[in-house]
């Protein structure tokens, strides 16, 4: 079974739907590129079915508008052909024959909607979103039921990879994992974007196994090349985990978790609701971690100290809306690890007074010479 991603990604990465238009009436085919346009797709158009299947096979798209009677095929081939090609792409029909016969033929040969020509630009919006919002569950409650379950077994898998290179790396990507899926749940997200954001977690770090061991493991502050090369983590990672398309939405965690709300971060220099939530979220929990265990350049501090260097960064490196979400969990239980993470240390260690930071850099980050 194939579960496919809806949309091509822009600069930011975020999600932007490709539709083809299928008509042999230029006037038509204006009116509906502009009025997709409007809804923020991209649209790749084509004068009748023969034509348009050569761009089907040459590439992708998230959903077909095509009309019925057209020279040279008609739609109802059309639309059988698209269908032996791609059974799960929704295909919206629009015809100007409003006999029952024609839309009941047209919805057995697979169609999933129907618009009668001539048809308002809201008539057009409201069909075209409601296909694509149809089509958005029915792909996320499959890879929920079939896809979900594999990615978690081979994400815990690659961070055990990451733990056999640094132990304390892989239980943080442990840690991160539960922390994140624990705030996703309070922010009332889907069940399916509470479990891309937990094994987000468990994979945040995977592009660490291509730094060399000199700088990953280094006892004290970077060098300034160091730290670029350092950085270059976020990027392998999310490239690692872009393998494959139902990793999509984890891959982009992976890649944009060093991104700052006010647009300073890396890799993409991404900023405020640009950055994925997951991204987001993972990036509090990243530097509670990070603080409150030692690293091989610095001891672990208190809890206190930690969350008030979280407050202090909020606004510039934090997204406030998040950090208030987290502030709800400080002080109450968020210490304790669930009884899943069995062999994981707790997420938020209190060292003892006598214990001092060494080079406290900003949350997450290594220091730099």
């Amino acid at each position: 079974m194939t579960i496919r991603s809806i949309g091509r990604r822009n600069r930011t990465g975020a999600s932007v739907t490709h539709v083809l238009c299928v008509d042999d009436e230029p006037v038509v085919l204006s009116l509906m590129s502009r009025l997709l346009e409007r809804l923020g797709c991209d649209v790749t158009t084509a004068p009748g079915p023969i034509e348009a299947l050569a761009l089907f096979d040459a590439e992708r798209f998230d959903l077909v508008v095509t009309d019925i009677r057209m020279p040279g095929m008609d739609g109802h081939a059309f639309l059988a052909e698209i269908r032996a090609r791609d059974p799960e792409i929704p295909v919206i029909v629009a015809s100007g024959n409003a006999s029952v016969d024609n839309a009941i033929r047209a919805l057995r040969d697979g169609a999933s909607g129907m618009l009668l020509k001539p048809f308002t630009g809201q008539e057009f919006q409201a069909e075209i979103s409601a296909a694509l919002q149809r089509t958005r569950i029915r792909r996320a409650a499959l890879q929920y039921q079939y896809v979900t379950p594999i990615l978690d077994g081979v994400a815990l898998a690659l961070t055990a990879a990451i733990e056999a290179r640094d132990l304390e790396t892989g239980e943080h990507c442990r840690q991160l994992g539960w922390m994140g899926e624990r705030i996703a749940g309070l922010m009332d997200l889907s069940e399916l974007d509470q479990t891309t954001i937990r094994i987000g977690g468990y994979l945040h770090d995977i592009g660490k196994i291509a730094i060399a061991d000199r700088i990953l493991l280094k006892p004290g502050p970077l060098t300034p090349d160091e730290y670029v090369e350092m950085q270059r983590h976020a990027d392998i990672g999310g490239d690692i985990v872009s393998t494959h398309e139902a990793m999509g939405e984890i891959a982009r965690i992976v890649r944009h978790h060093h991104e700052w709300h006010d647009g300073r971060g890396y890799p993409s220099r991404l900023g405020g609701d640009a950055i994925p939530i997951g991204a987001r979220i993972i990036a509090v929990a990243d530097a509670l971690s990070a603080m409150t265990n030692d690293r091989p350049y610095r001891r672990a501090i208190a809890l206190d100290q930690a969350w008030d260097e979280i407050v202090s960064h909020t606004g510039g490196q934090f997204d406030p809306a998040v950090v208030e979400w987290y502030a709800t969990l400080i002080g109450t239980d968020i210490v304790a690890a669930p009884a899943e993470t069995v062999g994981t240390t707790i997420a938020i260690r209190r060292p003892e007074p006598a214990e001092t930071q060494i080079g406290l850099a900003l949350p997450t980050d290594r220091p730099v010479a």
